[in-house]
């Protein structure tokens, strides 16, 4: 009897283990990915290659697409939109059913116009540019937010505080001359006005820009009660730095996206508290998964990960969701299927809409972050905030 007991565990063994060796040694779905693995936002592109490889791990264990292990075809677009439409080229030539990308608006904005021509599905990896999905294309898909939904957000936020505080009026916009940046100071600037604010200053500046003291100094002058900033991480390290220098302070203090990241927390230490951004994740909002996903995203990043690498995870268990339901040969079957999508995950739900002018647009709801003792905490909208906001800012000169 013991003798049959143990047969039957060996063979049970060697079936587990000819089960493994099949799956791995079964013909490959691949999916397309450009990234900016190195050049100037790469911080961010590995970011979001740290959540696909948590997602892809999450779908093969699953059994993958129809049995066959999902490979990642990936090409560094080297932070420059050259380079990105060079790798759309040899996707094309590769026969990827659909590809992920990029970071950059500025990048994704000449990628999804090439791909839409090409007729190559795009899940936008990490861009907002309300171009991107406006007007857009019946072959890209954006699941996260853009520049509209994070606007949107924000003011809704200050129209919370506003509620706290009537004496909030006055804001001041300053942001990078970049595609996305622009974008979010466009909306945020036209929803200022449209809610009855006054915009007493706009400025932008070239990326690289490391003394922004000319225009803090003449933004202190015109006394504002928000500060409304876009930025990119070094850039938002150097403004915050420099506002307690020359003394500009702000009752509210919204520094997007870079206060998102952690590093920023590590930056700049105590100056970072109370600052907000818009996020489409966070490890402590209100929803089912959240919690696993954290810890997932943690052991792989081997550190604090952030809202990129949740959205670089929602982009490829999106993609897996439209090639289970589609022919993953066929690029026109991958794209009804994700025009189709209605997926529940652990970042947000995802279905695809054409309104408002947007096409292929997931209608997410963002979230407000901020910085209290030094972490990132939820704290709007108010049914999904993990702790209450800290409001006013205190004064530079009280920190």
């Amino acid at each position: 009897m013991k003798r049959n007991k143990l047969a039957r565990g060996a063979l049970l063994a060697l079936s587990t283990s000819l089960s493994l060796v099949c799956f791995q040694a079964a013909a490959q779905v691949q999916v397309g990915v450009i990234n900016s693995l190195s050049g100037v936002f790469s911080a961010f592109g590995k970011r979001y290659d740290t959540g696909m490889q948590v997602a892809l791990e999450e779908i093969n264990k699953g059994g993958g697409i129809k049995g066959q292990p999902v490979e990642l075809v990936i090409q560094d677009d080297r932070s420059e939109a050259q380079s990105a439409l060079a790798a759309v080229e040899s996707m094309k030539n590769k026969g990827v059913p659909l590809v992920l990308g990029s970071y950059a608006s500025s990048i994704t904005g000449p990628m999804a116009r090439l791909m839409a021509r090409e007729k190559i599905p795009l899940i936008v990896l990490g861009s907002a540019d309300d171009s991107i999905t406006r007007p857009g294309s019946d072959w890209v898909f954006r699941a996260k937010h853009n520049s509209t939904i994070v606007a949107t957000t924000y003011f809704s936020y200050f129209e919370h505080l506003r509620s706290l505080d009537s004496s909030l009026k006055k804001i001041a916009v300053l942001h990078g001359n970049g595609a996305w940046p622009t974008s979010l100071a466009d909306e945020g600037v036209r929803q200022a006005k449209a809610r009855g604010y006054e915009v007493v200053e706009r400025q932008s500046y070239d990326q690289g820009t490391t003394d922004f003291r000319p225009i803090l100094n003449r933004f202190r002058n015109a006394r504002p009660d928000i500060l409304f900033i876009g930025s990119y991480a070094d850039d938002g390290v150097a403004i915050t730095r420099q506002l307690k220098e020359v003394g500009l302070n702000a009752k509210a203090i919204a520094i997007d996206t870079s206060s998102s990241l952690p590093s920023f927390i590590e930056q700049v230490g105590p100056l970072a508290e109370q600052i907000v951004s818009v996020v489409s994740w966070s490890k402590d909002v209100k929803l089912e998964g959240v919690q696993n996903l954290y810890k997932r995203l943690k052991d792989k990043a081997k550190g604090e990960p952030s809202f990129y690498e949740a959205e670089g995870y929602l982009a490829l268990m999106v993609a897996a969701d439209a090639l289970k339901r589609a022919d993953p040969k066929d690029r026109e079957s991958v794209r009804k299927a994700l025009a189709e999508t209605n997926l529940d995950t652990p970042v947000t739900h995802v279905v695809f809409k054409n309104d408002n002018g947007f096409k292929g647009q997931n209608p997410i709801k963002s979230l407000v972050v901020q910085i209290q003792n030094g972490e990132h905490v939820t704290v709007f909208p108010t049914d999904l905030a993990a702790k209450k906001i800290q409001f006013p800012t205190p004064p530079w000169n009280e920190r």
